[in-house]
C-alpha cells in the first residue's frame, strides 16, 4: 500500500463541464432573492441605484465649488456664494456614507439571513424528496459539494456585496463617463481604452480558475474522506493498528499537490498577463492628466473642469477596473450558485401523490419479472425476479453477499423504482401508488441502520416520531427490541445521550446498537415489517432470540426478513433463494433441503453453527 501504486483511484477520472451562461445565472439569483423577501430586495436596489449616482453628483457639485473658490479668491464673487454648494457637497457626502455603509449593511444582513434559511430548507428539501437511487451515482455527490460550498457561512453576504458593488460601480462609471464626455468625449474613449482590458481579462480568469477547480471536485472529495479517516475517533483505532498513518498522509498529500500545481502554474501565467495589461492602463492614465494640463494650460478647460476631472479620471478608471474585477469574482461565486441551481433542479423526485392503500398487511405483494440495475452499473442487481407474498406470510430472503437481497428490499418498498418489470400490492403498480402511505404502514431495520446523536429514548422514538413523547411506548418498543436492559445501565436510562461528540454522552457497542435499531423498528407497530440483517453484529444464538421475538411479535403482520444465517431463516413461513441477482428456490425450510439444490448447499455449510447437521432436516 506504499509509493503511487495507492494513489491511482479509479474513481479519479476527468469530467466534461457543461458551463452555464453567467448573465442567466445571475438573473435567476436576482429573481429567487427577490422572491425570498421582496421588501428587503426592492430596497436594497433603489439603495444601489441612489449610492452608484451620487458620485456625479460631487464630481459637478466639485467643479462648481473650485471655480467658485477661484473666482472669490481673485475677487469677482462674494464669499456667501460658496456656501449652498460647500452645504450641497456636504450633503452629498453624508448620504453616500449613510448609503454604503450603515442602510447597505443593515438591509444585506437580514436579507442574508432570509436567503440562507431558505436555501438550507431547499437544500434539505432537495435530499428528501429525489430518488433513493441518486445517491448511488458519485457525480450526484459532486454536485451536491459543490451546491454546498453556496451554504458556507457568509457566501451570500460576500455574494450580495459584490452585486452590491458591481450595480453602484456601473452606475457611477456611466453617470461619471457623461460628465466626462460632457466636457470632451475623445477623452473618455481614451480612458476606456486603457482601462477595460486588464479587468476583462481578469473576468476569463476567475472562470478558467473555477473550472480548474471544478475539474478536481472528485479529488478534493477523496483527500476529505482522508483527513476524516485520519482525524475521526471511528478509524483511529485501524489506522494504529494496521500503521496506516504515513501511507495514508502520503496519499492525501499526493492529492494536495496534485491540485495545487495545476493552480499554482495557471496562476503564474495569469500574473504575467496581468503585470502587462496594468502597466499599459497605468501609462493610458497618465497620458490622459497629461492632455489634461494642456488643455487648461490652452483654454480648453476651466480650472475647476480640470480639477474635477482629475477626480473624475480616477472615478471612471478605478470603477471599470473595480466592476471588471468584482465581476471576475462574482462571475465565480455565481458558478457556485449555478452549481446549486443544477442541484435544485435534479431529478427524478418521488411521485408527490398516488393511488392510496389502506393497510398493505391485507394485501399480497407480488413481483412480475423484476429488475433493477443501479445507475452507472454493468450488470443488474435484480435479474427478472417473479414471486408472491401473501398477507400475513413471514419470508426469508437468503444468499451469498452481492446476491440482490437488500436491493430486492428497497425495490419492494418503493426506495428504488424498477428498471424493468413491476411490484403490485393488491391490484396497484407501485409506482402509481402513494409512496409516503406505503412508508408509514412499514417498518425496516436495515442492516446500515443509523446511529442517531440523540438520547436512547429518541434514537427509539424517531420509530414513530408522533409519538416520540410516549414514554410508555417508547419502553414498550424497548422491551420487545430488546434496548431495555441498555436503559438500565445507562446513568440517566432513556435520557442518556448515545454519542460522546458532545458532552454527557456515551456510546454503545455495535450489538447494543443493533438491539436500538430493531426497537425502533417495533416502534413503528406497522402493517409491513422488513428485517434487513438488522442482527448482523450478535451471535448466532442472540439473533436466533432476537428473530423469534420479533416474528412472534408481528403476529399476523407480512413480514420480510433478509438473513445470511439460515438457522433464523427457517423460522419464517417460506424461503426465498438468491443468486447473482436471481431467485433460484422457492419454498419452505424443509422442501429446500429436500431439493438438494443452494439451499440445502449452504445450510451443510453452517450447520455446524446449530450441531444440528442432517438432523436440521
Amino acid at each position: 500500500m506504499g509509493g503511487t501504486s495507492l494513489v491511482v483511484p479509479v474513481i479519479l477520472q476527468d469530467t466534461t463541464v457543461v458551463r452555464p451562461p453567467t448573465m442567466r445565472t445571475l438573473w435567476r439569483f436576482l429573481r429567487w432573492m427577490i422572491q425570498t423577501d421582496p421588501r428587503y430586495s426592492i430596497v436594497l436596489l433603489v439603495l444601489q441605484f441612489a449610492t452608484g449616482l451620487l458620485p456625479a453628483a460631487s464630481i459637478w457639485v466639485m467643479r462648481a465649488l473650485f471655480d467658485r473658490s477661484l473666482a472669490v479668491y481673485e475677487g469677482n464673487l462674494p464669499v456667501e456664494d460658496m456656501l449652498v454648494w460647500i452645504a450641497l457637497w456636504v450633503v452629498l457626502a453624508l448620504a453616500h456614507e449613510v448609503f454604503r455603509l450603515e442602510l447597505f449593511f443593515l438591509l444585506v444582513d437580514r436579507l442574508k439571513q432570509e436567503l440562507e434559511d431558505r436555501l438550507l430548507t431547499q437544500l434539505q428539501r432537495k435530499a428528501s424528496v429525489l430518488r433513493l437511487e441518486t445517491f448511488e451515482r458519485a457525480d450526484f455527490h459532486d454536485v451536491l459539494r459543490r451546491a454546498q460550498e453556496a451554504a458556507s457561512p457568509g457566501f451570500f453576504l460576500s455574494l450580495i456585496g459584490e452585486i452590491h458593488t458591481i450595480i453602484t460601480g456601473m452606475l457611477t462609471v456611466v453617470s461619471v463617463a457623461l460628465v466626462v464626455g460632457l466636457w470632451n468625449p475623445l477623452l473618455l474613449i481614451a480612458i476606456a481604452l486603457v482601462s477595460v482590458p486588464p479587468p476583462l481579462a481578469r473576468v476569463l480568469q476567475e472562470k478558467n480558475t473555477f473550472y480548474l477547480k471544478r475539474e478536481q471536485t472528485q479529488r478534493e472529495r477523496l483527500r476529505a474522506y482522508l483527513e476524516r479517516i485520519l482525524t475521526e475517533r471511528a478509524a483511529a483505532k485501524e489506522v494504529r493498528v494496521f500503521n496506516l498513518g504515513s501511507s495514508l498522509l502520503g496519499w492525501w498529500g499526493y492529492l494536495y499537490w496534485q491540485v495545487a500545481d495545476r493552480l499554482f502554474q495557471q496562476k503564474r501565467s495569469q500574473t504575467l498577463v496581468n503585470i502587462f495589461l496594468a502597466s499599459f492602463s497605468l501609462a493610458g492614465l497618465a497620458a490622459g492628466i497629461g492632455w489634461s494640463a494642456w488643455a487648461v494650460a490652452n483654454g480648453g478647460l476651466s480650472p475647476g473642469q480640470f480639477a474635477a476631472m482629475m477626480v473624475a479620471l480616477q472615478q471612471v478608471s478605478t470603477h471599470v477596473d473595480l466592476v471588471f474585477w468584482r465581476f471576475g469574482y462574482l462571475a465565480n461565486r455565481l458558478l457556485y450558485v449555478a452549481d446549486l441551481f443544477t442541484y435544485l433542479d435534479l431529478g427524478p423526485e418521488e411521485p408527490k401523490d398516488g393511488v392510496p392503500i389502506d393497510n398493505v398487511g391485507e394485501i399480497p405483494i407480488a413481483a412480475t419479472s423484476l429488475s433493477f440495475r443501479y445507475p452507472q452499473a454493468e450488470r443488474p442487481a435484480i435479474d427478472d425476479i417473479s414471486f408472491t407474498i401473501q398477507p400475513g406470510e413471514r419470508v426469508a430472503l437468503v444468499g451469498a453477499n452481492g446476491s440482490g437481497k437488500t436491493s430486492l428490499v428497497k425495490v419492494l418498498l418503493g426506495l428504488f423504482h424498477p428498471t424493468q418489470g413491476k411490484v403490485l400490492y393488491g391490484d396497484v403498480d407501485l409506482n402509481r401508488m402513494d409512496r409516503n402511505g406505503l412508508w408509514d404502514q412499514s417498518a425496516a431495520v436495515f442492516q446500515d441502520y443509523t446511529r442517531f446523536a440523540f438520547s436512547l429514548g429518541e434514537n427509539i422514538g424517531l420509530g414513530r416520531t408522533e409519538r416520540m413523547g410516549d414514554q410508555a411506548a417508547v419502553e414498550r418498543a424497548a422491551h420487545q427490541g430488546g434496548a431495555a436492559p441498555i436503559a438500565e445501565q445507562l446513568p440517566e436510562r432513556y435520557h442518556t445521550l448515545l454519542t460522546k461528540e458532545f458532552a454527557g454522552g456515551t456510546e454503545l457497542s455495535g450489538g447494543e446498537w443493533q438491539r436500538v435499531a430493531i426497537s425502533r423498528g417495533f416502534m413503528r407497530n406497522a402493517s409491513l415489517i422488513v428485517l434487513d440483517e438488522p442482527t448482523a453484529s450478535l451471535d448466532p444464538q442472540a439473533e436466533a432470540d432476537v428473530f423469534r421475538r420479533f416474528l412472534a411479535m408481528s403476529g399476523e403482520r407480512t413480514t420480510i426478513v433478509v438473513s445470511h444465517r439460515l438457522g433464523s431463516a427457517r423460522l419464517c413461513d417460506r424461503i426465498l433463494v438468491l443468486k447473482e441477482g436471481r431467485l433460484l428456490e422457492n419454498g419452505t425450510h424443509g422442501e429446500l433441503l429436500s431439493q438438494g439444490g443452494e439451499y440445502a448447499r449452504l445450510w451443510a455449510l453452517q450447520a455446524q453453527w446449530y450441531g444440528e447437521g442432517e438432523g436440521g432436516r
